[in-house]
């Protein structure tokens, strides 16, 4: 038994379609228009989703864009759960701004 079987949040593995992959990156939550961003860390992400967890105590908002720095966004997120500070989000091809 490995440390996570009795995690609820891990209830839903089986429904991934591709597996996660531990990354610990920096990154920041865009929310668009004259919000600020909010520094994070990419907990571990997968084909369709990420786990994102905000530094320094903020809240994400429901919807936003995970950028890695100006250049480079991993996606559009739309948030499916929240464990705390933690979210699960959802990840389409970024739009263009």
């Amino acid at each position: 038994m490995n440390r996570f079987d009795d995690n609820p949040l891990r209830k839903d593995r089986d429904r991934r379609k591709t597996s996660r992959r531990a990354t610990r990156q920096r990154a920041w939550a865009d929310p668009g228009g004259t919000a600020p961003v909010i520094d994070c860390v990419i907990v571990d992400v997968s084909e369709e989703g990420a786990r994102v967890t905000p530094l320094q105590g903020a809240e994400l908002p429901d919807a936003f864009r995970l950028q890695l720095d100006t250049a480079n966004a991993v996606g559009e997120a739309q948030v499916v759960w929240r464990a705390g500070a933690a979210v699960g989000v959802k990840l389409a091809r970024p739009k263009k701004r």
